[in-house]
């Protein structure tokens, strides 16, 4: 598979070559980087700024882990628009991209964690 948001090579050296390590980072943020992003939607439904902020802020270090500095990038750019309390046409205009990028994102990591033996 060509990965056109993570960075296997990448992932792999961050956990200095521990393929152990990489399974096990993986699961915890395909369980936990899922659940914190149905949180970020769920508040985005709500239009709750302070919740998005805080949700974005809290997923977004997890996306340099992975080699996805663009989704980072879009984090960065949810977040600064909620604690501005930018227009609500305009978050929901980064989260639609955003939740495009981070579902492909995870497909991504679900298909690399299958390739680690």
């Amino acid at each position: 598979m060509n990965y056109k948001i993570i960075n296997p090579e990448f992932i792999l050296s961050n956990m200095m070559n521990n393929v152990d390590v990489v399974k096990q980072m993986i699961g915890m943020f395909l369980g936990q980087g899922k659940e914190d992003f149905q949180e970020l939607k769920q508040a985005i439904g709500k239009e709750d700024y302070t919740e998005i902020k805080s949700k974005a802020h809290h997923i977004k270090p997890t996306m340099e882990y992975i080699g996805a500095s663009n989704i980072r990038l879009q984090f960065q750019e949810l977040e600064s628009q909620a604690a501005a309390n930018a227009a609500f046409s305009d978050i929901q205009q980064i989260f639609t991209k955003l939740e495009q990028d981070f579902t492909l994102a995870m497909e991504e990591l679900e298909d690399y964690a299958s390739t680690l033996s």
